[in-house]
């Protein structure tokens, strides 16, 4: 359970809102400390620390704040429609989750809201001088802390939602992804075929109950409810396959659950409208294939963005076929058993693409069989196998 908690509190504080809220709320720690800890302020720092300009210090940083607080948030809405036009419309599943642009914008929202609360408090009976002392020290800190952001958000502005910056960043979550997918192909249960899982219809369906994208699987959750109904799980689905209402989503082995049981087992489903990267490679590679698809297309013509695309995915499908034989310390929820994603489709959906949509271009089908060679030359035996029936299939495609 612990593994999902976390991973679902790592998903939380990446968002904008979170952030916010957090640093807002170390502003209104800080405050409530400059009244609280006000009395026992040493004199001599009160007589040295003039304090008659704070007024018009927060008075400015609350303005200045919000005005760069605007300004910073257009941008990075700018950037965003930029790179979905000129990139992808995935650039916005990581563009939106950039951990530099929304600690920046926190830092602006907090620094707002410590001088906005501090005016106020100033206008109150309880700021003395001694509180005041400590509120002018906390003001100059807050003030290092925006002006470093500001340093930071100008440097970062420069490569915000430019292609080359959007595609590495791709491709690190990319690997991210996919060498989670390598370690841990069927989330910590048993690995089997497709056939295994088919195999199973037999036996009672947990089914969808709507109809969406298996965003993600809550692996340590479906582990504790499969325990407690007593039932072996055969995952029939994995993160970003589309079901409807009544779609099988785990064949149940072992025992008929009851209705609060099968609820609980539905539970370790999320279905939602959209995908996420975090469990999905499938959806990290065809991201990076829709930029080089993009970049072929004769709007834009960029041959070059497309290699680099190849180039990069080579290196990402290297860890695209995992050891499938597990050993029992391997095995943590013993209750589940899935199969993972054939190398084959992480190829179909990159490699095939690419060859089709640049078969009219020599330095395209010259990119894709190096990548190729780099995959039959350094791959385990599953991947070498995938890169040379992909090959295969590009050798007998017609041209034209």
């Amino acid at each position: 359970m612990v593994r999902s908690v976390l991973r679902m509190l790592g998903q939380v504080l990446r968002r904008l809102a979170t952030r916010v809220l957090l640093i807002a709320s170390l502003a209104l720690v800080a405050l409530a400390a400059s009244v609280f800890v006000g009395p026992v302020v040493p004199d001599w720092l009160v007589e040295r620390l003039g304090v008659d300009s704070l007024d018009t210090i927060l008075n400015i940083l609350a303005s200045s704040m919000l005005t760069v607080t605007t300004f910073s948030l257009s941008i990075l809405t700018g950037a965003i429609q930029f790179a979905s036009s000129s990139v992808t419309p995935r650039s916005r599943l990581v563009l939106r989750d950039d951990a530099l642009t929304n600690m920046v914008l926190a830092n602006f929202v907090g620094a707002f809201v410590f001088a906005l609360l501090g005016i106020i408090l100033r206008a109150t009976p309880f700021m003395g001088e001694a509180e005041s002392a400590l509120l002018f020290l906390l003001t100059v800190a807050v003030i290092a802390v925006v002006i470093v952001s500001i340093l930071r958000w100008i440097d970062h502005l420069a490569r915000l939602g430019a292609m080359d910056e959007t595609v590495a960043v791709f491709e690190t979550t990319a690997l991210r992804v996919m060498q989670g997918f390598n370690a841990r192909p069927a989330l910590g249960g048993h690995v089997v075929s497709r056939e295994d899982i088919d195999a199973q219809s037999d036996h009672p369906a947990l089914t969808a109950a709507a109809s969406g994208y298996v965003e993600q699987i809550f692996e340590d959750a479906l582990q504790d409810a499969a325990r407690d109904a007593g039932v072996d799980l055969y995952v029939a689905v994995r993160p970003g396959d589309y079901v409807v209402p009544g779609m099988p989503l785990a064949w149940m082995v072992g025992g008929a659950p009851t209705g609060g049981q099968a609820d609980s087992l539905r539970g370790g489903f999320r279905i939602t409208t959209n995908r996420l990267f975090e469990q999905d490679p499938r959806l990290c590679v065809i991201v990076l294939t829709e930029v080089a698809s993009r970049a072929l297309s004769p709007g834009i013509n960029d041959p070059q963005t497309a290699i680099d695309v190849v180039h990069r995915l080579s290196a990402i499908l290297l860890h695209c076929a995992p050891d499938l034989s597990r050993g029992p310390d391997e095995i943590t929820n013993d209750r589940l058993y899935m199969a993972p994603t054939d190398p084959d489709a992480f190829f179909r959906a990159t490699f095939d693409v690419i060859a089709r949509d640049g078969q009219d271009k020599a330095e395209i089908g010259g990119a894709v069989d190096a990548a190729l060679d780099r995959l039959e030359g350094f791959g385990n035996d599953r991947v070498r196998a995938a890169a040379r029936a992909c090959r295969a299939r590009l050798q007998d495609r017609p041209r034209g």
